[in-house]
């Protein structure tokens, strides 16, 4: 089995072909180490759990933006794929044929190592929102939420900061001061949550011309998402509630 990996020594990209025996159930990520143990030990890439739970492993594979972990390589070998991808404001289409498995970086973030991409902007965006629970004023009666709530909820939370959203995003491919949809989808969560005391603040921090207002909503991070987030929903629901404050502060 072929696999065609897409390298970057800090200068300059190539890509590299190796050729590995598979064993059984074999995931994208243990091949790769197959490969960095038997072929290549430069070969950089991230991981971390190996259970689809941290999202370290956020990759490009065979031109489509997956968690290495969580790829069998049984399952895509050979397959062909059309996708499209962006190119500045436009997008273009992209294909991959033949046996080989294609292995690429997360698109958006620039290049550390191989297929290592710097993570920096993603998180900034991400803590931009501030994403916690300020213990002082918070309420300690209202820590209990109905079965309802909870549900609203966890769609929300479940998401691992994998960055393939923010891979996929056409706005964060052209605008790196757009928020992104991981970010987004998080400002929703705690909106959403009866025991966050700041809702009006939460919606003035995604209320400006990156946030909730660059989104192109072509729902291409919901089809990437690994935990079924949908962000461009969340988004949807931001944009909704920002519109019924305003309107209410011109009434006042």
């Amino acid at each position: 089995m072929k696999f065609k990996i897409k390298r970057f020594d800090g200068k300059n990209s190539k890509f590299d072909m190796f050729e590995i025996k598979p064993k059984p159930h074999m995931s994208v990520l243990e091949a790769l180490f197959q490969i960095q143990d038997e072929n290549d030990g430069t070969l950089a890439f991230r991981y971390s759990c190996r259970g689809a739970v941290c999202g370290s492993c956020a990759m490009l594979i065979n031109k489509k933006l997956r968690l290495a972990c969580r790829t069998q390589v049984s399952e895509i070998v050979g397959e062909k794929v059309l996708t499209v991808s962006t190119f500045g404001p436009l997008a273009k289409p992209e294909f991959k044929t033949g046996d080989e498995i294609l292995v690429e970086p997360l698109p958006n973030l620039s290049l550390i190592k191989d297929l290592i991409v710097d993570m920096k902007p993603f998180f900034k965006h991400y803590e931009s929102i501030k994403p916690w629970f300020d213990i002082e004023n918070t309420n300690p009666e209202v820590n209990l939420m109905s079965q309802e709530a909870t549900k609203k909820i966890d769609k929300y939370a479940a998401c691992i900061l994998c960055g393939l959203c923010y891979g996929a995003c056409p706005v964060s491919a052209r605008d790196k001061d757009y928020m992104g949809p991981a970010a987004l989808a998080k400002a929703w969560r705690f909106y959403t949550d009866p025991r966050f005391p700041g809702r009006e603040i939460m919606l003035s921090r995604v209320d400006f011309t990156d946030g909730v207002w660059a989104c192109d909503h072509v729902y291409r991070c919901v089809e990437v998402c690994p935990k079924q987030v949908p962000p461009t929903n969340a988004i949807t629901g931001l944009t909704r509630k920002i519109i019924v404050q305003k309107i209410k502060n011109i009434l006042r």
